[in-house]
Order: C-alpha cells, then structure tokens, then sequence
C-alpha cells in the first residue's frame, strides 16, 4: 500500500476538522465591513455613472438629430425660398461688362463686376458706352450693346415685352420653349413679334426723330408699325423705319363744342389753325390718321400696363372699330376679354382675327382661344 502524504486533500480535511477556528476580534470585523460598504458604495457610484453617461449621450444624440432636422427643414425652406424668388423674377439682369444701372420700385444701383440681379416688377437697364449686359427670361435671352437704354415690364402668361429706347438688342428666342408666349421688341417707332428665332433690333437718333432698325439671322418676326402688320421677315431680310411716314403732332385738346381750348387760342395757335383749313396732301392726311392710331394705341396700352382692362378693353373697341384691321388692336381686345373674365366676347373676337388675318402673327393664340368657347346666340 503506498503510503499517503499529508498534502493530500483527506489529510487536510481532518486537520481542519480538529483544528480550532479563530475567532475575529472586534476591531477586525470592523475593519472589513468598513471595507465592504466601501468596495460596495463605489461599485454604486459607477454603476450611476455609467447609467448617467448613457442617458447624457442619448440625450445629445437625440438633440443632435433634432438639430438636423430643424437645419434640414431650415434649408428646405430657404431653398424654397429662393425658388419661389427666382420664379417669381420676371427676368435677371447680369453684368458683363462696364457699369451697367439697373432702376427698380424707384431705387438705382450699379452693377459690379460679374455681378446679377433679378427683376420683380417693372425695371430700367441702362448700359454705359463701353458697356454689356445680358437679360435672361424663361423664354428669351437679350443681349444690351454699349449705350443701350431698355424698359422690361413684368411678363405675363401672354407675352414678354422689351421697351428699347435708345441702342442696340439682339434678341434669342427660345424655339423649343413650352411657354406659348410671344416676345415684343417695342421702339419709338415699331413692335417686332416674334415666337421662336433670332433677331436684332436697334434705336438710333437721326435730325427729327428716331429711326428703327430690324435685322433677323434665324426663323421670322411680324414687324407692326402703329398696331398695323407692315412687314413679315426671314434670315438675312432687314426693314427699316425710315421709310414709314413721320408721326405728326397730335392735334390740340378741344373743347366741349369741339373746337381748341380758349387757353390755346395764342396767335401763333390761331395761325396754324386757319393753315389747317387749306386741302391736306395724301401723305399729311395718312400720317395724321396715323398719329391718331398710334395716340388712341397708347393711351390704351397705357391701361393695360395699370392693370384697368376694362378701360383698355373700350379703348381697343373704339380702335378696332374706327380703324378696321387693326391687327396689333385686335389681338390686345380679345386678350383684354379673356383677363376680365368675357370668356365669349373674346373667343368671338378670337375668330374675327383669324378670319381677316389667317397668317397674323397671333393666329395660333387666336386659334387657341376661338376653340376653347362655344359662340354664343
């Protein structure tokens, strides 16, 4: 039998089991509950602040994702903002070269260097004489030569209209453009109509008065010279108003029994009015007739632009009705209608138009219009 050694575990059982075991002195206890609640309290604290550093990195989570959301919506908003400006832009004017003035609402400022500004409501471009400027629309791109001097009005869903009084534009339209709209050149001396092409149109002084100059590289425009049609041109086809008959000067205001007012009864008034007893030549009887239409074609055009279209709609009913194919007069009445709400009155004139002018340069609208309305009895 091999002989057993104390180190091995019976053995040491029994001398634990006949040993006597110590009893803890007070002291001693003491000591190591001390160290108990110790090791116990700071296990606590931890735990507490493992539990509070969770709560704090949820809570900047959580705030940080409501920050983005909030900067997200703010971005959002401001983009529509922006949006809803540039829509509401009716053009954007951009500098690119020399001081180019731009005046709206009342305010003037000057461009700078590469600089661009967008238009919401009736605004004046002035260009000095080393000066460019670009004038973008969603439909049409005009290019301001050096000294150039043009008014833009609001568009409408009908048109864009240029007022060029002094200078050079050339004009591009965009042919593929869904907006149906037409884009007018006006001058002192014409309007130029056009839907899809290319042109240039430009203003210079001469002795008396100004003269109008149409140039087109691609597609055609309607040329109108006191609301009548006097020229349709193709690329490379140019007119000019220097061959059209002066305006002449409109005749005094009258009074209630229709003659001059008594104010104006100056001698060298009284003289011209007997001069005006003696025959009028063909050309001095056309360009009065002439000078009439274009007064009545102002002052109407004038209401429209101040939003009264029930007043423009009786001056272009008193035009058309004095003057017969007055094509220019036609097109601004039976538009007039349609603003005002006269859905029938204005496609029956719709179908006037296309029936004396089958080729005007507003048939399709025209055709538009006169189909959307039954005529009524």
């Amino acid at each position: 039998m091999s002989k057993r050694f104390p180190s091995q575990p019976d053995e040491m059982l029994r001398r634990w089991g006949t040993g006597v075991v110590p009893v803890d002195t007070p002291e001693r206890a003491q000591r190591r509950h001390a160290q108990v609640v110790d090791a116990l309290s700071r296990s606590i604290r931890a735990s507490a602040e493992r539990r509070l550093g969770l709560s704090r990195a949820r809570w900047a989570l959580g705030f940080g994702l409501a920050a983005s959301v909030a900067l997200g919506v703010g971005v959002a908003a401001h983009l529509r903002q922006s949006a809803a400006e540039t829509n509401d832009a009716s053009a954007t004017v951009a500098e690119l070269q020399g001081a180019v003035v731009v005046t709206e609402a009342g305010q003037s400022r000057v461009l700078s260097q590469g600089s661009s500004l967008a238009l919401h409501t009736l605004g004046e471009i002035e260009t000095a004489p080393d000066a460019l400027a670009d004038i973008h629309s969603q439909k049409s791109l005009v290019h301001l030569s050096p000294a150039t001097k043009l008014t833009v009005p609001r568009a409408t869903t009908l048109e864009e209209r240029y007022r060029l009084a002094l200078g050079r534009v050339d004009v591009s339209v965009d042919k593929d453009s869904k907006l149906t709209r037409s884009v007018v050149v006006e001058t002192p001396n014409a309007e130029v109509v056009v839907h899809g092409t290319v042109f240039a149109v430009g203003v210079s002084p001469r002795a008396q008065h100004t003269v109008t100059e149409v140039s087109v590289t691609r597609g055609s425009v309607w040329v109108l010279a006191n609301g009548v049609q006097v020229a349709l041109l193709g690329p490379g086809q140019h007119w000019s108003s220097d061959g059209q008959p002066p305006a002449a000067v409109p005749a005094p205001p009258l009074g209630e029994r229709g003659g001059p007012l008594q104010a104006d009864l100056t001698p060298s008034a009284d003289a011209s009015v007997r001069a005006s007893h003696r025959p009028q030549t063909v050309a001095e009887a056309k360009a009065s007739t002439l000078a009439e239409q274009g007064r009545l074609f102002q002052e109407a055009i004038d209401a429209r632009n101040r939003g009264d279209d029930t007043r423009a709609a009786e001056l272009f009913t008193h035009l058309v009705a004095r003057y017969p194919n007055y094509e220019e007069a036609e097109v601004q009445l039976f538009r007039a209608q349609k603003r005002l709400g006269q859905t029938a009155a204005a496609a029956a004139g719709a179908r006037r138009y296309l029936a004396e002018h089958p080729q005007g340069f507003a048939h399709e609208e025209a055709r538009s219009l006169a189909l959307s309305s039954t005529p009524t009895q």
